[in-house]
């Protein structure tokens, strides 16, 4: 009798051939790469003499980018969200002065005019290198998930909003500039959707979000403390608006770190980065997103009352001491100055606003009369794009600072119902519905802890988005809407994750000898 092991080469199962096949094919690609930049090293050298080191620096980086994406389709996942978590919409300007060009969301000035950003042109060649992958392997091109639908008929809507806007005088420039966000919100929902396959690739992004918020408020931290010298008169915010959100988001997942699943290494790394953070928020003076976090925080407790059961008395104790405490502060601090009182003071402006808050109020009081008048004009089908918005109460002419404050309003909720009437403002509404009651539906049906808490997050990021976009172009900000983009096609294939890893136990524990209880059915009389 042979006494020849299954762990014998020869007795391997040949189903292994093609990853030893892949694995050839992925050093032979590496290694021909080191060969081709060795060879073209001098020419380097003389091209970034010639046309400067930093052009060739961001050619190169574009180039090793765009190979690594065409080989590695989930690398376009990752280029794509640490571009929305790093990069400013617009240049970052301190003091007057530009700090820096990152050239991702606005192209150079000879370029400028395009019809697409370089973000958007990203997006599409991920797609163009997702479909080539799956012809290849004769798989379906593309899958829309739970949410597809919802969000094409409110991009129909869209495209009804551009006809009109076009036959009825509107600016195609304008136009282009307007439906943007929309058009990306799409994209980076397809593209989660289609990319993410492991619960690992989750915890990644997750990384992503919580290491670049920390460098993002390391520069905020600088920026306040070292080149305003911690003093802020005059100035209206230190960094762009979107980072404070982006800064909010992590504080949340802290509390839900806390409160339903302690994923440590995380959490950690979170903690480390909340001194920064904070003292990054005060700087950036964002009223709306400590409304929005606190919003946000309420929504995610009372989901988790529900998810736990057996934690509900706990919970529920909590977060009235929570709002007591919370209140007690509102109330001591409201009318303080500081750093320490800034949440407070943002929260007592909406009834007792200082002048600097006054203004802005009144401002936005204004600009909601007006969206409301121009509503009623045409209340069906809406202005459509690329027209000012009309002015019953004329706004202050702020022009320098804000180029398109007539056709893009602070509340970007308004600007949609504007824009695209009460059936379009309805097929928003039914967007954000969907991801609210598809993320609360999962959060109670799936098993693992980690998924739960990422169901939890998208539903409060989703109605912090709303909050913020009521007065602060929330919806207009090309970051946060691929951020949640990203996160919602995430969402929706969270099932399909949950499912794979409870196969996965199943195969584990048969392999074992070990019996697994059958779940109970949802509605069951049994626990």
């Amino acid at each position: 009798m042979s006494t020849q092991s299954w762990d014998s080469p020869k007795m391997q199962p040949s189903a292994s051939a093609p990853l030893i096949a892949r694995r050839r094919g992925d050093r032979l690609l590496f290694s021909s790469i080191f060969i081709i930049a060795l060879a073209l090293a001098p020419l380097m050298v003389l091209a970034g003499a010639a046309i400067g080191f930093s052009t060739l620096l961001a050619a190169t980086t574009v180039l090793v980018a765009l190979v690594l994406i065409a080989r590695w389709p989930m690398v376009g996942f990752y280029v794509v969200a640490a571009c929305a978590l790093l990069i400013e919409q617009d240049p970052l300007t301190v003091n007057g002065v530009v700090s820096y060009y990152l050239y991702v969301f606005y192209w150079p000035p000879q370029l400028a005019g395009l019809i697409e950003r370089p973000i958007g042109f990203l997006l599409i060649f991920i797609f163009l290198v997702i479909i080539c992958h799956r012809f290849a392997k004769r798989e379906k091109l593309l899958q829309g998930g739970n949410l597809f639908w919802a969000l094409l008929i409110f991009l129909l809507f869209v495209a009804m909003g551009v006809a009109h806007g076009l036959v009825s005088g509107g600016d195609l420039k304008i136009i282009v500039l307007e439906v943007r966000p929309f058009w990306y919100l799409f994209l980076s929902y397809l593209l989660a959707y289609n990319l993410i396959t492991d619960k690992k690739q989750i915890r990644i992004l997750f990384w992503f979000i919580i290491i670049c918020a920390g460098i993002k408020s390391l520069q905020g931290t600088y920026i306040y403390l070292v080149q305003y010298h911690g003093n802020l008169t005059g100035v209206n915010e230190i960094m762009a608006h979107e980072e404070s959100f982006f800064w909010v988001a992590v504080i949340l997942l802290v509390v839900l770190f806390f409160i339903h699943h302690n994923y440590r290494p995380q959490l950690y790394v979170a903690l480390l980065t909340l001194p920064t953070i904070v003292i990054a928020l005060i700087g950036n003076q964002r009223r709306t997103d400590y409304i929005a976090l606190l919003v946000g925080a309420i929504v995610a407790w009372a989901i988790i009352v529900q998810v736990k059961p057996r934690a509900r008395k706990q919970l529920v104790i909590g977060m009235i001491v929570f709002l007591i405490v919370g209140a007690a502060y509102v109330l001591a601090f409201g009318s303080s100055g500081g750093g320490f009182a800034q949440p407070a003071r943002a929260i007592m402006s909406q009834f007792r606003p200082d002048p600097r808050d006054a203004a802005s109020n009144l401002y936005r009081t204004i600009e909601n009369t007006d969206l409301k008048f121009t509503v009623i004009q045409n209340p069906i089908l809406g202005m459509g794009f690329g027209k000012e918005f009309l002015q019953p109460i004329p706004l202050p002419n702020i022009l320098v600072l804000d180029p398109y404050y007539l056709y893009i309003p602070h509340n970007t909720i308004y600007w949609v119902w504007m824009r695209l009437g009460a059936l379009g403002y309805a097929a928003l509404w039914f967007v954000f519905g969907s991801i609210v009651v598809r993320g609360c539906i999962l959060a109670k049906q799936l098993r693992d802890r980690y998924l739960q808490l990422v169901a939890i997050f998208v539903v409060a990021i989703t109605f912090m988005e709303i909050i913020a976009a009521y007065t602060d172009y929330q919806l207009f900000f090309y970051r946060n809407i691929i951020y949640l983009g990203l996160l919602v096609g995430i969402l929706m294939k969270l099932p399909m994750l949950d499912k794979e890893k409870e196969k996965e136990e199943i195969e584990h524990a048969a392999s074992n000898g070990v019996r697994l209880p059958t779940p109970a059915l949802v509605g069951s009389k049994h626990p």
